[in-house]
């Protein structure tokens, strides 16, 4: 098939996965994200959302829930387990160690809510364009250079 001889305007570049139990807010970054060409699964609890990261190892997923510590961790291992993509969290932290620990159990990034929905796009298209340097192959492959 050659591209430019679709039907189809855009081609979608990647899957944003998002966790979250927040309606109003998943209707905000749905439409963002759809702006920006990209395909958008919203799961509202743990266990849909592990297994549609299995099912489509996302390009990028999105987590906005209330979770206790081991809840999150499980989430975090399951998601980083489906997927290579970066793992962004708003979290309500009122200390400085809630961040730490969503880090520590895998998060990419911690946005403290409220987070401004631009910042959030900013942020998450910005991990995504990392994503596709990081994929990309070098275009020095097999090139000595001596200094």
């Amino acid at each position: 098939m050659v591209a430019w001889k679709t039907d189809v305007d855009v081609i979608p570049l990647h899957t944003v996965l998002i966790v979250s139990d927040q309606p109003k807010s998943v209707a905000v970054w749905d439409t963002l994200f759809n702006q920006r060409n990209c395909i958008v699964l919203c799961e509202p609890n743990v266990s849909d959302a592990l297994q549609s990261a299995r099912l489509i190892g996302p390009s990028l997923m999105l987590i906005d829930m209330q979770l206790s510590k081991s809840e999150r961790a499980r989430l975090i291992t399951g998601l980083r387990a489906a997927s290579r993509g970066p793992i962004l969290m708003l979290i309500s932290a009122d200390t400085v160690q809630e961040v730490v620990e969503a880090n520590q159990a895998g998060a990419d990034e911690c946005l403290v809510k409220p987070v401004n929905p631009a910042v959030l796009i900013i942020k998450a298209m910005a991990w995504l364009g990392h994503g596709q340097r990081i994929e990309r192959p070098s275009t020095l492959t097999g090139v000595n250079v001596t200094v």
